[in-house]
């Protein structure tokens, strides 16, 4: 029984001191990459607090899509990196224009672009804004755009009954953190990419060449495909247009395009890059050329390693150049 219980308490502890470690860590490191799986253990609790910004600015309005004010000078339906904290790419647009920015918290059951449909097509003309960013992270985009049907907008009401986001219970962060860990590292799927980069690309200490990307990253799209998806997105420019709203379409870059050229693999992963049939829409914005001059550079943490979202420094980037878009397009129709 002795000789049980040795071999027993030998086979568990290399599973057991991680969580126990894990537990006792939890509320001192709070960041945690949307990727990085452990991050709070493996990737050093500097990192994040280093590359994070804190914006002092009450410019930019969260809230639900049943409570969007009247006449908004600027309406964003984004993803998480409109939503993203400390830092959003449209603190720069707000600070810079001096307006108000409505961002639409983002709703988990249902994309942007349906999200941006269904306002368009069944709000009031009072709550038009006079701009309206529609964001998507590339990965999701086509398949978004592909799927919408302009025919038969969603209403309001089936909009807002969305999932919900909840704080995890400390079950649910082992879960989170913990498995998913270990089924990393056994070849389990768990829906994470990892490959090695040939450049330092990176600060975090161990991670300088780790590029964790998602499994969808590496779905490939037909050239049919991408075109629907292209041609459906000029029908909500259109759709837009009917109700005098500006709409300018932003890709978030997947962290993948930005850094598979510096892999063995860069056919792996799939892009919209240099894509024709949305390149010529001139209310499209595909942050990757600017992204790719940020990292001609010498730039490094232009995402987080542990992350598929930009850093801050990065979303400071990204909105001082949609600034210069929306100036360059749009001032004359922005009014304070």
């Amino acid at each position: 029984m002795k000789r049980f219980i040795v071999k027993t308490f030998i086979f568990f502890t290399p599973i057991f001191t991680p969580v126990l470690y894990y537990l006792s860590l939890s509320t001192k490191y709070e960041c945690s990459g949307d990727i990085g799986s452990m991050a709070k253990i493996f990737f050093e609790k500097e990192y994040h607090t280093n590359l994070d910004i804190v914006p002092d600015s009450i410019l930019i309005q969260d809230v639900d899509i049943q409570d969007i004010p009247d006449s908004s000078a600027i309406l964003c339906f984004g993803d998480s990196f409109s939503t993203r904290r400390p830092y959003s790419y449209l603190q720069p647009i707000a600070e810079h224009l001096g307006t108000n920015i409505v961002n639409v918290l983002y709703n988990i059951d249902n994309a942007p672009e349906d999200a941006a449909l269904g306002f368009l097509a069944n709000e009031h003309n009072s709550k038009m804004p006079q701009i309206m960013i529609v964001e998507s992270v590339e990965r999701s985009s086509v398949a978004r755009l592909f799927w919408l049907d302009t025919s038969h907008p969603f209403s309001i009401e089936q909009l807002q009954k969305g999932k919900k986001h909840s704080t995890n219970t400390p079950l649910q962060s082992i879960e989170k953190e913990i498995i998913s860990f270990y089924k990393y590292r056994l070849g389990w799927n768990n829906g994470v990419v990892f490959e090695k980069l040939n450049k330092s690309c990176f600060t975090s200490k161990n991670n300088k060449k780790d590029l964790y990307s998602y499994y969808e990253d590496t779905v490939h799209y037909s050239k049919e495909f991408v075109d629907s998806a292209a041609n459906k997105l000029h029908q909500l420019h259109q759709f837009a247009k009917t109700r005098k709203v500006k709409l300018i379409y932003v890709i978030a870059s997947n962290k993948s395009t930005l850094y598979a050229p510096y892999t063995n693999n860069k056919d792996k992963y799939f892009t919209i890059e240099n894509t024709p049939s949305f390149d010529t829409l001139p209310f499209y914005f595909n942050s990757i050329n600017l992204l790719r001059q940020l990292d001609e550079t010498g730039e490094k943490d232009i995402y987080y390693c542990d992350d598929t979202h930009w850093t801050p420094k990065t979303a400071k980037k990204i909105g001082e150049k949609l600034t210069e878009i929306i100036i360059e397009q749009f001032d004359n129709h922005i009014t304070q």
